[in-house]
């Protein structure tokens, strides 16, 4: 076999004696500084855990302030919401205090047009009346004051309605 590959053996014993010795002293490293190992592995988990648990705290304290911003962004929108409910309410009383003195007033109004109604029909009535015995009167009875055959005598007639 070390005919076919031409290597001259010493270089062969030499590239061995490397090639074991190497492992040799890999071997003899890793058990030497299994325990430096093994506190590197431990120190680069606990550091990206930390920085895990630091990333988790900023996001943590970013959420806070969102929430907190928005707890206050709602409580100065109810606040709004409140007065402006209270604002609207009051007015809505307001109008309806409005409304209810208006139908008030139009009722009394009516009562009053009703009323100049009838006093206006009543006038009608008495005007047309007093003209009707006006122009009796013009036709039928004495101009004479102190007449004696006035007829009828002055405060004996009496007026009949009709």
């Amino acid at each position: 076999m070390l005919e076919m590959l031409n290597i001259p053996p010493d270089w062969l014993s030499t590239l061995g004696t490397f090639a074991g010795g190497g492992a040799l002293g890999g071997v003899i490293s890793s058990v030497i500084n299994r325990k430096e190992n093994k506190r590197i592995k431990k120190s680069e988990a606990i550091q990206s855990e930390a920085t895990a648990k630091r990333e988790d705290a900023l996001a943590a304290n970013e959420m806070m302030g969102l929430l907190e911003r928005t707890v206050a962004h709602m409580e100065k929108m109810n606040s709004y919401n409140k007065s402006n409910s209270e604002e609207l309410l009051k007015l809505l009383k307001e109008k309806e205090g409005i409304n209810e003195k208006l139908k008030k007033d139009l009722t009394l109004l009516q009562l009053q047009i009703t009323e100049d109604h009838r006093r206006i029909t009543g006038l009608e009535k008495t005007v047309e009346r007093e003209i009707r015995w006006r122009k009796d009167g013009d036709d039928h009875y004495c101009v004479a004051e102190f007449c004696e055959n006035r007829i009828p005598p002055r405060g004996t007639f009496k007026r009949v309605e009709e």
